[in-house]
């Protein structure tokens, strides 16, 4: 957690280094203390340094509040030769004194976070207090669900899981980021992104984004995915298709759908049980004259778009419609011979 105090004046000097004002306790000359580097990062180190450096001091004693209760004390300093640092019940084996009064913490963890506040012996007792924001590097955040599947016109939620650490988080789909509308809705803190009656082009690489004064991380993609479709179905080439006896018949099916749909072709109303998007085969027969159906089926969405062509089969030479089988043709001899001798019978007849 962080305690976000802004700098309010720079250290005298000019050295350039953000400076806290200190709350003194009755004394005759206040004191500044300075962090190096300004924004502590987890892991790193940080020293807290009075300013200007105090001069004839007898000793320095730092707290780990914002009083100098002796339980909260980390340790006294006494700038004598040598130096000599007396560590006090707050000290945690990673805090050491410096030249100048300065407070030196290293590996830093978050529970260093707090108010410091340092005592300064000399001819009169004073202390300063100062809030240190130690902040974390942020580690690279996660989108659960990582993979969404939703219906065209559904409802999905995104989750976006990180440490508290963080002080901005914003969300991005496709590298590009999202801002709260009337379909998408973002939670008070901007965790949870909702998308409302979704359409085919809320589709694609979804990502958050989270930072704070020291880092910057981004999730990896959780891909979503809209299922769709198909509202319609087209053969290609497109009929109706006139084809001489032993051509090749090819028929493209095609239907827009997520995911990709199955096939099927109809010959007349019946299955054929053949599947797949084309449909080839070599026209033998006059038989095979007929209206070929696709059926394209989505499983996820449970709609079917179906389209249909005409294929009319023609001889060497022009066919027409009225080209009769042989069991036809055998018929129409049979019944031309059965009339001949009925005329013949007839005409006997007559002549007796």
């Amino acid at each position: 957690a962080q305690l976000p105090i802004a700098p309010t004046h720079r250290a005298p000097g000019g050295g350039g280094e953000p400076a806290w004002p200190c709350s003194p306790w009755p004394t005759p000359t206040p004191v500044t203390i300075v962090l190096t580097p300004p924004s502590p990062v987890v892991g790193g180190g940080v020293s807290l340094a009075p300013q200007p450096p105090p001069q004839g001091f007898v000793s320095c004693s730092w707290h780990r509040s914002a009083t100098t209760d002796e339980n909260s004390r980390i340790l006294t300093y006494y700038p004598q030769t040598p130096p000599v640092q007396q560590n006090g019940s707050a000290h945690t084996g990673q805090e050491t004194a410096g030249p100048g009064c300065a407070l030196n913490i290293a590996g830093l963890t978050l529970s260093d976070t707090g108010n410091y506040t340092v005592q300064i012996q000399r001819a009169g007792t004073h202390g300063n207090a100062l809030s240190v924001p130690c902040t974390e590097i942020l580690p690279k955040p996660t989108v659960t669900p990582n993979q969404t599947q939703v219906l065209e016109n559904g409802t999905f939620t995104l989750t976006c899981n990180s440490s508290p650490s963080v002080n901005t988080m914003l969300w991005l789909r496709d590298g590009a980021s999202l801002a709260s509308s009337e379909r998408l809705v973002l939670s008070p803190d901007n965790w949870t992104l909702t998308v409302l009656g979704v359409t085919r082009g809320d589709a694609g690489a979804y990502q958050c984004e989270v930072g704070n004064p020291v880092s910057i991380n981004r999730s990896k993609p959780s891909n979503v995915t809209v299922a769709y479709g198909p509202d319609s179905a087209q053969i290609d080439p497109p009929g109706p298709i006139a084809l001489t006896l032993g051509s090749l018949l090819n028929l493209m099916c095609v239907a827009d759908s997520i995911p990709a749909p199955s096939y099927r072709w109809v010959l007349n109303g019946t299955d054929t049980k053949e599947t797949g998007s084309s449909l080839t085969f070599n026209l033998t027969t006059w038989a095979q004259q007929r209206m070929y159906e696709c059926r394209a089926h989505n499983p996820v969405t449970n709609r079917t778009a179906w389209a249909s062509v005409t294929v009319r089969v023609t001889g060497t030479g022009e066919s027409p419609g009225w080209i009769l089988s042989a069991g036809a043709i055998a018929g129409i001899v049979i019944g031309s011979l059965a009339g001949a001798a009925l005329v013949g019978v007839t005409v006997y007849f007559l002549c007796e």
